[in-house]
This record gives C-alpha cells, structure tokens and sequence, in this order.
C-alpha cells in the first residue's frame, strides 16, 4: 500500500492527454481573447451605431440562454471531447462570419456561433479535466487551468491590438482563426482517437 501511495504521488500532475487538452485550450482561447475586447471598434468600423452596438451584445448575451442548457446534455450524451470537438467546428464559422461580414448585421451571424460553441464546450471543459484529474491533484489542476486563463487573457488582447493597428481588424481576424483552427484540429483528434479506443476498454471492464 506504501508502495502505490508513493507511486501516485510522484506521478505527473498532468496526464499526456491533460497536457494536449491545456494546448488546445490555450490555442483556442488566444484566438478568442485577441479580438473579443476589441469587438465593438470592429463594429464601429462596419458603420454601426452605439444603439446598435448594445443591442448586438444583448443579443449576444441573450442566446447562450438558449442553448447552453441543450449544450450539457449534449455533453453528457455523446461525451465531453465529442462535444468539444464539435463545439470546436462550429467555433470556426464565428471567425468566416467575423472576417468576411460586410455589415455588423453579418457579425451578429459569426456571435451566434459562438453562443453555441461556448454552450458545446463550457459544460464539457470542466467535467473533462474532473475526469482526468485524481481527486487528491484534482484543486491543483483546475489551479493551472485558471492561471493559463488569466495569462491567456493578458497577452490575448496587447495582441490583438498590435495587428489590428498594423494590419487591420480581418488580418487580425485570420491569424486569431488560424490558432483556432490548430486547436479544432487538436480536438477533433482528440475525440477520434477516444472513439477509437472506447471499444477495446469496454471490452475489458466487462
């Protein structure tokens, strides 16, 4: 018994599939947090008004209401990365509504998708690292996940900004798209390989 105590202790705080799902993670939310903060400039240059631009953000407020219920269950049907793999894929049209929205009408498409993203992947993102977490590293993993976000959220916007002021809003735009696009690919792996393997476990637990 001393034995494995000792064992569990000195294994890795996080597990090879944590570690991909925290890349992923920060790949995603720095695409996110380049543009988000500067999201009502963006619309200020498509030609929208102040009173538009509050009721684009209640809106935006309003339909993860909606949704994210549908999201859980969701989740707790096909299983979290299956959820947050295609939670991922429907993330990558916010940025196709973002970058080639003529109007702010059209962006209003692209934050849309993003409501469903978030209720896709918020419910599953959690209950994931709970999963692959032992409950005695449990507290000091969801510690590195927040400190990840904190970080991801200070360097996110100074970004953002630096390419929107050098190269315009859709440049900025295709770069936050493509680090997005690196963790859907991450995602959707993820999930596969998941599916693969679910079969060969199921077998051996019976």
């Amino acid at each position: 018994m001393e034995t494995t105590k000792g064992a569990a202790k000195t294994g890795p705080l996080l597990n090879k599939m944590l570690l991909l799902f925290m890349l992923a993670m920060i790949l995603a939310n720095l695409g996110g947090e380049m543009y988000g903060m500067l999201l009502p400039l963006y619309l200020k240059e498509l030609n929208a008004s102040v009173v538009q631009i509050g009721l684009f953000f209640t809106i935006s407020q309003v339909v993860p209401l909606v949704v994210q219920i549908l999201g859980g269950w969701i989740s707790d049907s096909l299983g979290r990365l299956r959820s947050i793999a295609i939670g991922s894929l429907a993330g990558n049209l916010v940025y196709v509504g973002f970058i080639f929205a003529p109007t702010w009408q059209w962006v209003l498409s692209g934050q849309i998708f993003s409501a469903i993203t978030r209720a896709l992947i918020g419910p599953s993102f959690s209950a994931f690292i709970a999963e692959q977490s032992s409950e005695g590293t449990r507290a000091r993993v969801f510690g590195i996940t927040d400190t990840l976000f904190l970080v991801i959220s200070v360097v996110g916007p100074p970004l953002g900004g630096y390419l929107v002021d050098e190269y315009g809003f859709r440049i900025m735009l295709a770069v936050a798209w493509v680090f997005y696009a690196l963790a859907t690919v991450i995602r959707v792996s993820m999930a596969r390989a998941a599916s693969a393997g679910m079969k060969p476990i199921h077998r051996s637990s019976h």
